[in-house]
């Protein structure tokens, strides 16, 4: 079953391709693992924007006859994200985050309803692109810590939580590196109730720092475990890197203790192709 039924849908996968609706806009994009053949019969004619990697991530857009708009919507569950073509091949969303978005919605909406009607639950979203994790959370009712360390990400996040008519107080957004931050947070003892991590293979913070993931992962987890709540309800944690696995992201989240469930994203097309694998996840819990 399609997760997203008015946003996002899978038309097809294969030949390293993968052919995707994004509110509407087809869209022919890089799947490296989609090493099987792509069904001749698809529609990949309908694309309006063919994205070509080149070296270091970057690569270029080719529009078609029928060229891609500068920005449009697309909406899940009565949010509106606005998309667009970006250097790297994104475009605003990650579909394979879906899910995730509505396991916190659920997880924050169970504690409230639970807890006593003036006890906030705290959200912490690092490496938050977009938004799509924190409006969810805001939306359910908690009160959300939004950080990225791209400015212009954050604006980008700003207008998609004007658009939902979030009210502005229950989430703030932040430009920082996600290390420096949380250590503030633990020197300022300030605790959250749920952490998300989707951290990149590889990035820089606004000051310049440099984020690799193989080597500043465990530090950032041991950092987070520090501002965890007592009764902290979890933390997810994804990754789109090359080799990092399911069971990599559960190996650096032992140290929490707790219960682990990992597994990989896998997106399906409705016509019965492959899944497609789109990354990793392990969620922890106490």
């Amino acid at each position: 079953m399609n997760p997203w039924p008015d946003g996002w849908e899978l038309l097809d996968c294969g030949d390293g391709r993968k052919l995707e609706l994004f509110g509407g806009i087809a869209l022919d994009r890089p799947a490296a693992q989609a090493i099987w053949p792509a069904d001749t019969a698809a529609p990949w004619s309908r694309a309006r924007a063919a994205f070509q990697r080149g070296e270091g991530g970057a690569g270029d857009w080719r529009q078609g006859a029928d060229p891609a708009p500068e920005s449009w919507l697309a909406r899940w569950r009565g949010l509106t994200f606005e998309l667009r073509l970006t250097g790297f091949g994104n475009v605003g969303l990650f579909p394979e985050h879906v899910g995730h978005w509505q396991w916190i919605e659920e997880a924050v909406t169970g504690r409230l309803a639970a807890g006593p009607p003036s006890a906030p639950v705290e959200v912490l979203n690092l490496f938050a692109y977009t938004g799509g994790a924190s409006l969810a959370a805001a939306r359910a009712g908690a009160l959300v810590t939004h950080v990225d360390a791209a400015r212009a990400v954050n604006n980008w996040a700003s207008a998609n939580l004007e658009r939902a008519g979030i009210d502005g107080r229950r989430l703030r957004l932040i430009t920082d590196d996600a290390l420096k931050f949380v250590r503030r947070e633990a020197r300022r003892s300030r605790r959250y109730h749920l952490i998300v991590l989707d951290p990149p293979t590889f990035g820089r913070g606004p000051r310049g720092e440099v984020w690799k993931i193989e080597r500043d992962l465990h530090p950032l987890l041991a950092a987070c475990a520090d501002i965890l709540a007592a009764d902290a309800l979890g933390l997810l944690l994804t990754a789109h890197s090359p080799g990092i696995t399911a069971a990599v992201l559960r190996a650096v989240l032992a140290p929490l203790g707790g219960a682990v469930v990992d597994g990989e994203m896998l997106l399906a097309t409705a016509a019965g192709a492959p899944l497609l694998p789109a990354g990793s996840y392990a969620r922890w819990a106490p």
